[in-house]
């Protein structure tokens, strides 16, 4: 009988630790993200990997690029930056941490020099960011 109530015990904090996660914040504002046009023109695609802080006001204190290519790295760290949560009440914390991901990539549609490049924002939660751009077809310069 003790080995069982050992498991049940053990279960039930198990339980009551998963519980006790507090909700995610709400993204409520913040920069609409683009492709960052010198990897466009590169035609650079990648994940970028992101650490921030939230204070208690909801606003980003800090922000940490993890991984991703560097031409992709400057414009998803200001993208962050000028995000603004709205918090969970009662929950007694100075500071929140969370990560998130922004996939860069490319449509494969290639475009003439005298279209309009659609850019496509997907974004599940704060957590995940797809970002999709049409690319402009490379023009070929010849020199005599």
């Amino acid at each position: 009988m003790k080995p069982l109530q050992s498991f049940l015990a053990m279960l039930t904090l198990c339980c009551l630790s998963l519980a006790q996660q507090p909700p995610d914040p709400i993204l409520q504002s913040g920069q609409m993200p683009k492709y960052p046009p010198l990897a466009l023109g590169a035609r650079i695609e990648g994940e970028v990997k992101v650490s921030f802080i939230l204070d208690n006001k909801g606003e980003v204190t800090s922000v940490e690029v993890l991984s991703g290519h560097p031409m992709l790295r400057e414009a998803t760290a200001a993208i962050v930056k000028s995000w603004k949560f709205d918090l969970p009440k009662n929950l007694f914390r100075t500071e929140w941490k969370y990560d998130t991901t922004f996939r860069y990539h490319l449509s494969g549609r290639e475009l003439k020099s005298n279209e309009t490049a659609k850019l496509t924002v997907v974004v599940d939660s704060f957590h995940q960011i797809e970002v999709m751009s049409d690319a402009y077809k490379p023009i070929m310069q010849y020199s005599r």
